[in-house]
């Protein structure tokens, strides 16, 4: 195994780091930002460590359970539910931190502030066909009692999690699976 580490944040291997990646490829209502994956790697290594100190490779591991789908599953179960509820103010201030993140120079989309905490995003020209005649928009939001989430601006439209932190910095890790999205550069996540 690879002693590969990142300089500023948590230390995985590269196994982990692309076996964690590949789990987050399964997993079919959640989109991952870097810093999720990151530290589900980072928790993948100690593992796959703590088995190789008991003689258990990282490969055996796949013979019974899927470890690196935990992994992911145990880190990002903290950005499903706040272990305390954030207030309205809390809320509108993340949505405003992702509508800042759209529309800075680095990220470049159009979008605005929609209702409750959430911003509309104008499609591209390479955004997923969505909605009744495909060409909605997109709807990115988080909740006072959950996660960021996003989906076509549409009723009845599928709906998919984005683990993130609640943060400045997760608003804009968010705006960058958007970015993402809008260019088509996901496939149509939302036809997993």
């Amino acid at each position: 195994m690879s002693t590969d580490t990142v300089t500023d944040g948590p230390a995985y291997t590269t196994e982990a780091y692309a076996a964690v990646e590949k789990a987050s490829r399964s997993h079919r209502t959640t989109l991952y930002v870097p810093s999720v994956l990151e530290h589900a790697a980072e928790l993948l290594t100690d593992l796959w460590a703590a088995g190789e100190r008991h003689g258990v490779t990282a490969s055996e591991w796949g013979w019974a359970v899927d470890l690196a789908g935990g992994a992911l599953d145990v880190v990002s179960r903290r950005y499903e539910r706040p272990e305390k509820e954030r207030t309205a103010a809390e809320t509108l201030a993340l949505a405003r931190h992702l509508l800042e993140a759209l529309t800075s120079d680095e990220i470049g989309l159009s979008a605005k502030l929609g209702p409750r905490a959430s911003v509309i995003v104008e499609r591209g020209a390479n955004t997923p066909r969505g909605g009744f005649h495909g060409d909605a928009n997109l709807i990115v939001g988080i909740a006072s009692n959950a996660g960021w989430d996003v989906a076509f601006n549409q009723n009845g439209a599928s709906l998919l999690s984005i683990a993130a932190p609640a943060s400045q910095a997760g608003a804009f890790q968010v705006a960058g699976i958007v970015r993402a999205l809008v260019h088509g550069e996901l496939g149509n996540p939302f036809r997993r």
